[in-house]
C-alpha cells in the first residue's frame, strides 16, 4: 500500500491502483505545490462565533446598563444647559425646565399603562403658556421616544398583520387632524372628548362585571379612524385605541402589544405632517432637548406595569382615561 493524495492506495498483482479507503490521512504535498489550505473555514467559524457573541451581549444586561448610564449623562447635559440658561436669565431658560419636568412625569404615569402621555402633558404645557403647535410638536416627539422604547421591549409580542386595518386607516386621517389643529378652533373637541373620557373611566371603575366585545377589521379601522384624528388634532391617538383593547376582554400584554405600535405609528405620521403642513414652525432638533427626560420616565413606568397582574393594568388603564379627560378640558379651562 501507497500513499497518495490522501487515499490508501493498494496495488494488485497487475500493477493497477485500487482504491481502499478515502479516510483522511497526512498529505504530502507535491515539489512546488503548496498544501491545500483550510483558513477560510476556520474564519467562517471564527466569524459566526463573533456575531454569536454580539447577540448574547445584546440580549443581556450589559447593553441596557451602558444605554442607561448615556441616557443618564445626556440628561445631565441637557440640564446644565437649562440651569445655566435661568442663571443668565435668558429667555426660555425657566419654560424648558418645566417642560422637561412635565415630560418626566408624563413618560412615568403614561408608560404604566402605554398611553395618554399627551393628554397628561398637553394641559400641563397649556399653563406654560406654549404654542399650540409647538406643545403638539414637543409632546409626539417626546411620545415617540418613549413608544419606540416600549414597543422594543414588548416586540415579541406584537403580531402585525391583524394591525393594518387599524393602522392604516389611522395613516389616512391624520393629516386632516393636523389640518384642523392649524385652522380650526379645538375647543369644543377638546371638552366633547374630555367628558367622554372621564364618563367612560369613571363607568368601568364603578362597572361589576366585565363585557368582551368581539371585533372584525371594519370595527378596528373605524377605531383607527378616531385615533388618527385625535393624533393630529391634538398629538393623543391612543384614547380610543385603548377603550377598543379593554373591551376586547385581552390580557395587559396583549393589549399593549395592539395599541402601543398603533399610537407610535400615529405620532411618527404626525411628526412628518406637521413638518409638510408647517414648516415654519417645526424643528426636530430642538425638542430632542426633552428626549431624555422622556425616556427616563418610560423607563421606570415600564418596570411598574411589568409587576402589575391583569386586574391591576385594567384598573390603571380606567384611572388614566379619567385623568386624560380631566387633562384635556383643563386646556380649556
Amino acid at each position: 500500500m501507497e500513499i497518495y493524495r490522501g487515499y490508501a492506495v493498494m496495488l494488485n498483482r497487475r500493477n493497477e491502483a485500487v482504491i481502499a479507503s478515502k479516510a483522511p490521512l497526512p498529505v504530502h504535498a507535491e515539489p512546488g505545490r503548496r498544501p491545500a489550505s483550510r483558513a477560510p473555514g476556520r474564519s467562517g467559524h471564527a466569524l459566526s462565533s463573533r456575531i454569536d457573541a454580539l447577540r448574547s451581549w445584546m440580549a443581556g444586561p450589559s447593553l441596557g446598563r451602558a444605554l442607561l448610564a448615556a441616557l443618564a449623562v445626556w440628561a445631565i447635559m441637557e440640564s446644565a444647559g437649562m440651569v445655566s440658561a435661568i442663571v443668565q436669565e435668558r429667555d426660555g431658560g425657566w419654560i424648558a425646565a418645566g417642560t422637561a419636568a412635565v415630560m418626566l412625569l408624563a413618560a412615568l404615569v403614561s408608560s404604566i399603562a402605554g398611553f395618554a402621555f399627551s393628554a397628561l402633558a398637553g394641559s400641563a404645557l397649556a399653563y406654560l403658556g406654549l404654542d399650540p403647535v409647538r406643545a403638539v410638536q414637543a409632546m409626539v416627539v417626546c411620545s415617540t421616544a418613549s413608544q419606540l422604547y416600549a414597543v422594543w421591549n414588548i416586540r415579541d409580542s406584537i403580531r402585525w398583520t391583524p394591525l393594518w386595518p387599524m393602522i392604516a386607516a389611522g395613516i389616512i386621517t391624520v393629516p386632516l387632524g393636523v389640518w384642523l389643529l392649524r385652522h380650526v378652533d379645538c375647543s369644543f373637541y377638546a371638552v366633547g372628548l374630555g367628558l367622554f373620557l372621564t364618563a367612560y373611566g369613571c363607568y368601568v371603575v364603578m362597572r361589576r362585571e366585565n363585557r368582551v366585545v368581539r371585533g372584525n377589521a371594519w370595527l378596528d379601522a373605524a377605531v383607527g379612524t378616531l385615533g388618527g384624528i385625535t393624533g393630529g388634532l391634538a398629538g393623543f391617538p391612543g384614547a380610543f385605541a385603548t377603550i377598543w383593547c379593554s373591551m376586547r376582554g385581552w390580557d395587559k400584554l396583549r393589549q399593549r402589544a395592539t395599541y402601543q405600535p398603533y399610537i407610535l405609528v400615529m405620532q411618527i405620521v404626525t411628526i412628518g405632517c406637521l413638518w409638510w403642513q408647517a414648516p415654519a414652525h417645526v424643528s426636530v432638533a430642538q425638542n430632542l432637548t426633552f428626549v431624555p427626560f422622556a425616556l427616563l420616565g418610560a423607563i421606570g413606568g415600564l418596570a411598574v406595569f411589568q409587576r402589575l397582574t391583569n386586574k391591576q393594568f385594567h384598573g390603571a388603564v380606567s384611572i388614566l382615561l379619567i385623568v386624560s379627560g380631566v387633562g384635556l378640558l383643563a386646556r380649556i379651562l
